[in-house]
């Protein structure tokens, strides 16, 4: 995931065949997994001091969320929609709350020595990153709620990095509109995707 807008130094897109360039319509197989077909795919930037970083989320049909960032590739398949009002909701996104902390202890240099923590499920996990990102949808609206109400305006989108703090391979991705959806997962390797077929009809 994206550590605060900051691109790290070896592009994975520039690695083997191109994902960040599928679209809607496009196949792909999974190691050891069944075919799936692109259903949405979110264009994604973020413009800081640092430059722009761009990215994909896509959706998948099997409703697995696909991250094509510079920092690797990463597969969702569990989704959470915390609604505005509830005690996870407010514990992340209040004024007070873990993502204002953390934001607050990067600023500071501090983010290290005094990591934010938040449990979700009796599970701990690590606020790893955080930023704003604008996003162009070609596709489908995806199904989990707070992906349907990106802004128009990228300062009103907010995203988030989490990790497990007893198992660092298990990651989750957190986004901020309407309401908080939280997404869970882990890291791939590239050659976990074994073919893909790209829908020349479009």
């Amino acid at each position: 995931m994206r550590t605060n807008g900051v691109p790290p130094e070896e592009n994975f897109a520039d690695q083997e065949e191109r994902l960040d360039d599928l679209l809607p319509g496009d196949v792909l197989d999974f190691w050891m997994d069944e075919s799936v077909v692109i259903q949405t795919v979110l264009r994604c930037w973020e413009t800081s001091d640092s430059g722009k970083v761009e990215w994909r989320w896509m959706f998948l049909d099997d409703g697995s969320l696909l991250e094509v960032s510079p920092d690797g590739l990463y597969r969702y398949t569990e989704h959470r929609v915390l609604k505005q009002g509830t005690a996870l909701y407010e514990e992340i996104s209040a004024q007070d709350g873990a993502l204002v902390r953390f934001e607050e202890r990067v600023r500071e240099g501090t983010s290290g020595r005094r990591p934010v923590h938040i449990t979700i499920d009796e599970k701990e996990y690590r606020i790893t990153s955080t930023g704003t990102v604008g996003a162009d949808r070609v596709g489908a609206e995806p199904e989990p709620m707070s992906w349907r109400y990106f802004d128009k305006n990228p300062d009103e989108n907010v995203y988030f990095g989490l990790v497990d703090v007893e198992n660092e391979e298990n990651v989750g991705l957190g986004l901020w509109t309407a309401h908080v959806c939280l997404s869970f997962g882990k890291e791939l390797e590239r050659t976990d995707i074994t073919a893909i077929y790209r829908n020349r009809e479009k």
